[in-house]
């Protein structure tokens, strides 16, 4: 039997799992350096880790959006977001920053292909 893969709008309860968080920070890292773009996470007190990754991203993004879109639709590519689940999320909270929406979900996103990582192979 295997466990359902939870849903983007269902990681919340995974945001404190720090051998996950780390995972998704490597491979965050390894997305954003693939763009040139450094990412650093150093646990920082008083901060969540989704906290501390999304400050860290937020930038990086905002950035993308004014100066290089095509760049920033490469990397969503890269990460497996896509274009029209993007336009969905941001019709569906219209008065959000569109940089802050894009950050959230690509988090959300890294959690979730570390969490199927992890269910598949749980099963070896």
């Amino acid at each position: 039997m295997s466990l359902p893969v939870p849903k983007l709008e269902e990681l919340q309860g995974y945001y404190n799992r720090e051998d996950l968080i780390q995972k998704v920070v490597e491979q965050l890292q390894k997305d954003f350096n693939w763009f040139n773009l450094p990412v650093h996470f150093e646990g920082k007190d008083g901060l969540t880790p989704y906290q501390e990754l999304f400050n860290e991203i937020l930038p990086l993004v905002e950035e993308l959006l004014n100066d290089n879109y095509p760049k920033l639709l490469s990397m969503l590519y890269r990460i497996d977001l896509e274009e029209d689940f993007l336009n969905r999320k941001l019709k569906e909270i219209p008065n959000a920053d569109t940089d802050e929406i894009i950050t959230d979900l690509i988090i959300k996103r890294e959690l979730q292909k570390v969490i199927i990582r992890e269910i598949y192979s749980s099963k070896s």
